[in-house]
């Protein structure tokens, strides 16, 4: 559901939520912290503000990982016809697999 006609700006992202049982892998937190699994369907420019610099962007489509303190979620969230979404920052995302090295866990 890229085609979500949300526009996002700078090095945020907006991205579906991935239920972690459909998460062909499975990244571990030293510390204990929950990883989160999400695709990207909207994304900014990259234009970093802080450092007045245009950072790289996860392509839309693409897989991020993200730890989620147990406490607080990351990002604003809202839901979409059964959707989860979250807006979060380029700086959350540990890890991005492109749009072609994800696959569903088989059953």
């Amino acid at each position: 559901m890229a085609d979500l006609p949300i526009e996002v700006y700078g090095i945020n992202l907006l991205v579906r939520i991935v239920p972690d049982k459909d998460a062909a892998i499975q990244l571990r937190c030293p510390k204990g912290a929950a990883m989160r699994y999400a695709e990207v369907v909207s994304r900014g420019d990259g234009f970093d503000s802080d450092g007045n610099v245009f950072r790289a962007m996860p392509h839309i489509y693409a897989i991020v990982a993200f730890e989620e303190d147990r406490d607080e979620a990351r990002g604003h969230s809202f839901t979409v016809a059964d959707d989860d979404y979250r807006l979060i920052t380029l700086d959350d995302v540990l890890l991005a697999l492109p749009p072609t090295g994800w696959r569903l866990r088989p059953k």
